[in-house]
């Protein structure tokens, strides 16, 4: 399925983007968690998990709205829908299904879901507003609408990596070439408020990595999957992005080396009832 140019994904995609998604995932799944605990997912709702990736929240989602409740998980890439429907599989999540569709487009009815989440899609995409306004559209008037961006204030090593700190600067510039924000998270609360959501909340959470966690490799992991852009743009050369990532894999070998992970803002409001006619 094609997608219009301005909502294109800035990551090659390919088992190396199912692997960084998967350690992603993982990493990030107590968070995700406590996040639907707030949100107060219940059994028997239907559930729409915009640009899943191999795990995405499938398996909290399916846990929460129980066997009289069903989950979808969309993606557009297929090598992605591919990895998640294995994944769906070897769980045995039979109130889950994964479709390959875009997340912009989604082509359900109106009024389909009674929660609709997507996390970092803005970030590598853009659309911003678009997306939203396709996602109200699908759920059903007093659903919620989740959205978790990235925030790269608080990405840091300790002590400080040249090669980090460059990975970084170069990371957020493909985002921002590419028409995406790394740090559309900021943006989350301003933008369900100006969508006309209800109840909008937000929070937080940036993770301690340390003692080699697979997550402190995130930078070196998004550069593989940014390379063909990196190097195209002249960002980095091919002996300077080799440098930089051989870098970060030294300082990540070291014992006293410790990282905050960028941070995740996780916002979530509720779609307002149509006004009564009198």
């Amino acid at each position: 399925m094609s997608t219009p140019i301005e909502h294109r994904y800035v990551l090659d995609g390919g088992s190396p983007e199912v692997a960084r998604l998967r350690i992603q995932s993982l990493a990030l799944a107590p968070q995700a968690e406590s996040l639907l605990d707030e949100v107060g997912v219940s059994a028997g709702w239907s559930a729409l998990d915009l640009a899943c990736g191999p795990i995405g929240l499938l398996r909290p989602l399916s846990a929460r709205v129980g066997p009289e409740g069903r989950v979808v998980g969309l993606d557009l890439d297929p090598a992605e829908v591919s990895a998640a429907r294995s994944h769906v599989h070897s769980l045995s999540l039979t109130n889950v299904t994964v479709v390959e569709g875009d997340a912009y487009h989604t082509g359900f009815a109106p009024n389909s879901f009674d929660l609709v989440h997507a996390r970092f899609l803005v970030a590598p995409v853009g659309g911003a507003h678009d997306l939203l306004s396709e996602m109200i559209r699908v759920v059903r008037p007093g659903g919620i609408v989740v959205m978790e961006e990235p925030d790269s204030s608080a990405w840091s090593c300790f002590p400080e990596s040249a090669g980090f700190a460059r990975l970084k600067d170069v990371i957020r510039e493909c985002f921002r070439r590419g028409g995406g924000n790394f740090d559309a998270g900021r943006e989350l609360f301003a933008l369900l408020r100006g969508a006309g959501l209800a109840q909008v909340r937000s929070r937080g959470v940036a993770l301690p990595l340390h003692d080699g966690h697979p997550y402190m490799r995130s930078s070196v992991q998004f550069a593989t999957s940014l390379r063909r852009r990196i190097l195209e743009s002249g960002l980095m050369t091919d002996s300077e992005l080799d440098q930089a990532v051989a870098d970060v894999e030294t300082a990540i070998s070291r014992p006293e080396t410790w990282m905050i992970s960028f941070l995740v803002i996780q916002a979530w409001g509720q779609k307002p009832a149509p006004a009564a006619v009198r």
